[in-house]
């Protein structure tokens, strides 16, 4: 069953909204905008869709499922870069405080060697100390006692400084030690970081080759759309220029209809089909989205290769045949009863004006005269000289 319903009729609504096509990945959101408006424009619209709206659907479908493979790459580099960043600081902190503790540790054994210096000058002492002390007690008078305890409490004194040298001496020791295990610490701490970063480039560039390949293929979905969008809106304009010739023809076409019609008998009650291509714009008015200007598409056009017959919808009489402005070679028969029908874009006619036709029979063939870029049959009806939607009187 033949279809009413066409892309180009959708399309046709949306010519003053579409240009050229995307360039970069920049025009990715807008290619997205004209293809979401094409489809709220086909909503609520009964028939059958054409090729054209399917193909521009999974296109905006492949170019969703692309752009989130680019997401999720470039997430995924994201992450990776800043944990690299972040053990890079790291490191750089690591390699700071290395430095410190090697400073720290060369002072505590700067220090632990001016105590063990210090610690034997203290023990030279006291040992000659001891040693005067001795001697002075064997030759010294018993009612000398207090002179004997006084070198003693000296001799105390130079001990209990030893000693406390001697552990202080044994605490630069332990700080050196705890010192130089910060050091081991921290540069295995190093070479963890280091083994880890090397690993992260690694899938860094491994997901930086991953990202460009999703990168491409959005960028290949993109080119694909937009030269989608610009065939359409190559049709579109076609249409568009076929209305803009139509409606400047229209006063004259109606005087003409007016002039060479019969009023008298009655109209047939079903047409038929004058060719059996599909539908590729449908009657009906078209509002721009932009300039709001509402455009009146006279007839139906349907799609035929050249040279294709086309047929009388019904008897009647011709009272039109050859040239006719922007409708190119054109047949308008008259069916009685105020009702005409109109051929154009005809590459050659078959019939002459004032013979009689029935239906059926040939009256020219399809082509692409007037204002016509593609060959197909732009079909009317019209009631009195005024346009009326073909599908009121055509059968099927």
């Amino acid at each position: 069953m033949k279809s009413l319903i066409a892309v180009l009729v959708l399309l046709a609504v949306l010519a003053g909204a579409l240009t050229a096509g995307a360039q970069s990945q920049g025009d990715i959101d807008e290619i997205d905008r004209k293809i979401d408006r094409l489809k709220d424009a086909a909503s609520g619209v009964q028939g059958e869709r054409s090729a054209q709206l399917r193909e521009l659907e999974e296109a905006q479908g492949r170019l969703r499922v692309a752009r989130a493979a680019v997401a999720e790459a470039q997430a995924k580099v994201d992450a990776v870069t800043t944990e690299i960043a972040d053990n890079e600081a790291q490191l750089d902190e690591l390699r700071i405080r290395l430095d410190r503790l090697a400073i720290e540790v060369a002072n505590t054994r700067l220090e632990i060697r001016e105590a063990r210096l210090t610690f034997q000058d203290r023990a030279a002492e006291l040992y000659m100390q001891r040693a005067s002390s001795i001697g002075s007690a064997v030759v010294v008078n018993v009612d000398d006692m207090a002179s004997m305890s006084v070198a003693l409490r000296y001799s105390d004194d130079v001990f209990d400084s030893s000693e406390r040298l001697l552990n202080t001496l044994e605490i630069l020791e332990r700080t050196e030690e705890n010192q130089q295990t910060a050091i081991e610490e921290n540069q295995n701490t190093v070479a963890e970081i280091l083994a880890g970063l090397e690993v992260k480039r690694t899938a860094l560039e491994e997901d930086k080759i991953v990202l460009s390949a999703a990168a491409a293929v959005v960028d290949e979905e993109v080119h694909e759309a937009a030269a989608l969008l610009a065939q359409i809106e190559s049709e579109i304009e076609e249409i568009e220029g076929e209305i803009a010739a139509f409606e400047a023809e229209q006063d004259k076409l109606r005087a003409d209809i007016a002039r060479l019609s019969s009023s008298g008998g009655s109209s047939p009650g079903i047409l038929s089909w004058p060719l059996g291509g599909r539908v590729s714009s449908a009657f009906g008015y078209r509002i721009h989205p932009i300039s709001g200007a509402r455009k009146l598409h006279t007839g139906l056009d349907i799609s035929g290769g050249s040279g294709t017959p086309i047929s009388a919808a019904g008897s009647g009489t011709v009272i039109w045949a050859g040239w006719y402005g922007g409708y190119g070679n054109t047949v308008i028969i008259d069916h009685g009863g105020g009702l005409t029908t109109l051929y154009a874009h005809q590459s050659s006619l078959n019939v002459s004006s004032g013979s009689s036709v029935s239906g059926g029979s040939v009256v020219g063939y399809v082509g692409s005269t007037g204002y016509s870029t593609g060959p197909h049959l732009h079909f009317e009806t019209r009631e009195f000289g005024t346009p009326v939607n073909p599908m009121k009187y055509l059968n099927g």
